[in-house]
């Protein structure tokens, strides 16, 4: 959908905000239409074909929580961002709660936040509209396969009754057939791209070894070299291996693959065909949504015709699954997207810079992986971290932005953030939201149990808070504040070191003052500019 086609529905009782935001959408390419107040904007509402909402809270006749109330119950695909000029965090709570995708504080300084969040809004109702019709599409395509496959066996079955001496090549034939369904229906509960790719190969050794069981077929398997590579006008890269091609993922396939094998990838790819070896075979695949896939396996020959028309059905049924995950990946990709932005949000309200959430993020990965967390794990508490200091949203700016020292009384309300990021991000069923409410919540606790808010100690402490606290302590120390210069690299390990076993888990010191090196890289890697 073009800009010109959209139209946002500015819902405010200053005239002059109003004018101001309609000014800058029109600049922007968008039309916008304008109402005094809630009923006006729900009158509007109704009548016109409005794509997004921007809605003020503090109305008259109608307030904006009840209009965000109606706009979520009747129309929940259409984004509402809210901009209050309370700045309160139980309106933005309970925006969020009623449906909100967004909140932003009036007045905005930078309208750029405000272009970027209907841009972002826009672009997470054109994902879900895609989303939507590629599963549709899925659905009606493996309807359509299944009835194909059955008509191909019912085919198979008739000729079996005007045949009889082709009795034992049409069981052969249903039993690839069987092979094809069920290898085909598993590929519907995989998550990850990763595990897909994996089961694919599984499936294609099961597949052509239809005489064995499952397992034995798949024992096999992992004796072979296989992988599975996608492909781009511009790169090639390994997703997935086994055998001698089992560490090679995200490898590109020049850098590990042997150079007569390379060779004929890259003519697979030039081709656009599968290629049928002495011992090996490399399927070809383009997607619906052209996307390009490689399949490469030893130990096998596919000589018989048959054999390779039921592989080919089972690589087009895979060629549908792969562009739904990979649309499902990108969504999910999006989402993890929106909260690392919230956390830069955040951090930017006390002149903090953004590279801060994105170092605090792959400090607290590294850590983790290494302190020998699972990668799913890790991964969730990557992008949990970001809102480590979610509270601040209910800060004053006064009191974050202030140099020099805090008093006693302003630092108790500053203490208070770790409480208000807990309330605000607990109610959540988001994984990694719930984490970040365990990160929000005790990333300033200690060790020896002198932390707040609840004095817990050693592992009282939620390992996520453990480990956010010493990755946000490690960068704010090295980074520039309001209130303080930059510490030298020297300085800020030392400190770690004098605090092991009192601010910090004693472990966590030794896996981060061990793998220095890889924690400098990441501070390289994301600048403050």
């Amino acid at each position: 959908m073009s800009k010109k086609n959209i139209q946002i529905l500015i819902i405010d009782d200053e005239p002059m905000i109003r004018q101001v935001f309609a000014a800058f959408l029109a600049q922007w390419g968008y039309a916008s239409v304008e109402a005094e107040n809630g009923r006006v904007g729900l009158d509007i509402f109704e009548k016109e074909n409005i794509d997004l909402v921007l809605l003020d809270l503090d109305m008259p006749v109608m307030g904006g929580l009840e209009v965000l109330a109606y706009i979520h119950e009747h129309s929940p695909d259409t984004p509402v961002v809210i901009i209050s000029g309370a700045g309160q965090l139980d309106d933005a709570v309970q925006s969020v709660k009623l449906g909100a995708w967004d909140y932003l504080t009036k007045p905005i300084a930078n309208m750029a936040i405000l272009e970027n969040t209907i841009s972002r809004c826009l672009e997470k109702v054109r994902l879900v509209q895609e989303n939507r019709m590629y599963q549709q599409h899925l659905e009606e395509e493996v309807a359509r396969k299944t009835v194909e496959l059955r008509q191909k066996n019912i085919d198979l079955q008739e000729e079996v009754a005007e045949r009889k001496h082709k009795e034992e090549e049409v069981r052969r034939i249903n039993t690839h057939l069987e092979g094809v369904v069920e290898v085909s229906s598993r590929l519907f509960g995989y998550v990850t791209m990763h595990e897909l790719l994996r089961g694919i190969l599984q499936s294609m050794y099961q597949l052509l070894h239809h005489d064995m069981g499952r397992e034995e077929a798949v024992h096999i398997g992992t004796n072979h070299n296989a992988f599975v590579l996608f492909s781009s006008d511009d790169r090639s890269q390994i997703i997935s291996g086994w055998g001698a091609f089992a560490a090679c993922h995200e490898s590109a396939p020049e850098a590990v693959l042997p150079a007569s094998l390379y060779q004929r990838l890259m003519q697979v790819l030039e081709d656009g065909t599968s290629e049928y070896g002495e011992n090996d075979w490399f399927g070809h695949i383009r997607t619906p949504n052209d996307l390009r896939c490689v399949i490469y396996l030893d130990g096998c020959r596919l000589d018989e015709e048959t054999e390779r028309r039921l592989v080919k059905i089972y690589m087009n049924n895979i060629a549908s699954v792969i562009d739904s995950l990979a649309l499902q990946e990108e969504i999910v990709n999006t989402q993890k997207e929106v909260v690392i932005t919230l956390g830069e949000v955040i951090e930017t309200r006390s002149h903090e810079t953004a590279n801060h959430v994105r170092r605090v993020a792959e400090y607290t990965y590294l850590l983790a992986r290494k302190y020998g967390m699972g990668e799913q794990e890790a991964m969730s508490l990557r992008f949990a971290s970001p809102m480590h200091d979610a509270g601040k949203i209910g800060i004053p700016d006064a009191l974050l932005n202030k140099p020099g020292r805090l008093t006693r009384e302003e630092m108790e309300v500053m203490h208070d953030h770790t409480i208000m990021g807990f309330d605000l991000l607990k109610k959540s069923q988001r994984q990694i939201l719930q984490m970040a409410a365990i990160v929000a919540h005790q990333h300033h606790e200690r060790w020896d149990g002198r932390g707040y808010p609840q004095g817990l100690n050693e592992e009282h402490i939620h390992i996520y808070g453990r480990i956010v606290a010493l990755a946000d302590v490690f960068d704010a120390l090295g980074s520039v504040r309001c209130y303080k210069a930059a510490w030298p690299t020297d300085e800020v390990v030392a400190l770690v070191k004098r605090e092991r076993g009192s601010h910090f888990d004693p472990e966590l010191v030794d896996i981060l003052v061990g793998n220095l090196p890889e924690f400098l890289a990441i501070r390289e890697k994301y600048p403050d500019h």
